[in-house]
């Protein structure tokens, strides 16, 4: 438990009892249970979701393409516009770009909203949104 470590998420105040390192953004865990993803701003939040998107493709591509779809990814192939989502781009470059507008989608799994939040962890890096995750 961190003792004293408290966060400010839309003017309320929480005790966070456990602090998780993932490789794209660290998560808190609140006494409520609660678990959300931090950001020091929408910006770095936008390059995690980028970075996270990139490294599935690459690293796991059979996942990638059951998300994305064979059918957009040749699209993409030639140059042609499609998507997974609302938003089509002609390129898997342009619609990686394109994923770091819309972190919400990653990382707020429990109801798609970005916040407002006030938190300096331990190290004295201060954090600006939040997702929440549960």
């Amino acid at each position: 438990m961190n003792k004293g470590l408290f966060i400010t998420i839309e003017g309320g105040e929480y005790q966070v009892v456990k602090i998780t390192e993932y490789s794209y953004l660290p998560m808190v865990e609140l006494e409520d249970s609660t678990q959300w993803y931090i950001a020091a701003d929408s910006e770095e939040a936008g390059k995690a979701t980028r970075r996270y998107w990139e490294d599935l493709a690459q690293n796991d591509p059979e996942e990638f393409v059951a998300i994305v779809g064979t059918k957009t990814l040749m699209a993409w192939a030639l140059g042609q516009y499609a998507g997974p989502g609302l938003e089509q781009t002609d390129s898997l470059g342009a619609w990686l770009d394109l994923t770091a507008e819309y972190t919400e989608e990653q990382w707020a799994g429990y109801d798609g909203v970005e916040r407002e939040c006030q938190f300096t962890d331990e190290e004295g890096k201060e954090y600006t949104v939040c997702y929440r995750w549960n």
